[in-house]
């Protein structure tokens, strides 16, 4: 695979309607990724993922698959793991320094107010997010 894609191999624990359940069973190879760090600073090797798919019928539990997330995904989760929090963070540090002059250090704890709001945001949005990561599977 290309360098910009990130891949996992795994085998099929649970086959669903339109989804897949794969338990990665190799160290993640998330060479493209710029958060790898982030999702991957765990000692485990190995990660449970459901997906979707459009024709989970092709697949039978048990079978040894390598599922991989295009450029444009990893790209997404950089925004939101990284682009934005920064801009969120350095945004409202700069709109209350420069509206609100009184309020001096306290500008950064408002920071990082907002940043645990943007947290709760990430958390309660989880699920959605990532069903934006488009993932193909591939039998091995």
């Amino acid at each position: 695979m290309k360098k910009e894609y990130v891949t996992h191999k795994g085998t099929i624990e649970r086959v669903g309607v339109n989804t897949l359940t794969i338990k990665t069973n190799d160290e993640c190879r998330c060479d493209g990724c710029a958060i790898t760090a982030l999702c991957n600073g765990k000692d485990t090797n190995s990660e449970v993922l459901t997906i979707d798919v459009s024709d989970a019928s092709l697949f039978a539990p048990g079978e040894r698959v390598e599922i991989t997330a295009t450029s444009g995904s990893t790209l997404r989760a950089t925004w939101w793991a990284l682009i934005l929090p920064t801009l969120i963070f350095a945004g409202v540090i700069l709109g209350c320094r420069l509206g609100f002059p009184e309020l001096g250090g306290w500008s950064i704890a408002i920071g990082f107010g907002a940043l645990g709001l943007y947290d709760l945001f990430l958390y309660l949005w989880r699920h959605k997010l990532s069903q934006k990561i488009q993932w193909t599977v591939t039998k091995i």
